[in-house]
């Protein structure tokens, strides 16, 4: 007897994860999908989601170029755009920093390209030319 075995599309079309969660400390959710979950360390980040921390909050997320993105209490963090070849290095992030603070360390993706690398604020665009940075955004929030 002869077995096919056949790969759902669904399966086949799964978004890849941008990064995980490395640190979590105190009131801190992901938003995905209109669903808020306590963020947990080793907890996937996808794009699209939005990273909340409350007034204790505390989060470190590590994108899979090795980005370090740190959110202080108070912020609002959303990744937009993450895509990212582990063999070339090649990609684009673009997070925005919505309120709050954000200290960043730059992975592979900024050191191949880092006019590929970009953060919004409610005021400005930055793009990347060092590997450190903290980014202040006194938003209003949502």
């Amino acid at each position: 007897m002869l077995a096919l075995c056949l790969a759902s599309p669904a399966l086949a079309e799964a978004p890849a994860a941008a990064g995980k969660v490395k640190r979590s400390e105190g009131g801190v959710t992901i938003e995905r999908g209109g669903l808020a979950q306590p963020a947990q360390v080793g907890m996937r980040v996808f794009v699209g989601d939005r990273i909340r921390t409350a007034a204790d909050g505390l989060v470190g997320v590590t994108l899979s170029d090795d980005t370090l993105l740190t959110a202080g209490p108070q912020s609002t963090l959303l990744i937009n755009e993450f895509q990212f070849n582990g063999t070339t290095h090649e990609g684009n992030l673009l997070a925005t920093l919505v309120k709050g603070t954000l200290s960043v360390v730059t992975g592979l993706i900024a050191k191949q390209a880092p006019q590929n690398v970009r953060f919004k604020t409610p005021n400005v665009v930055l793009g990347v030319r060092g590997t450190e940075f903290i980014v202040e955004a006194h938003g209003e929030g949502e």
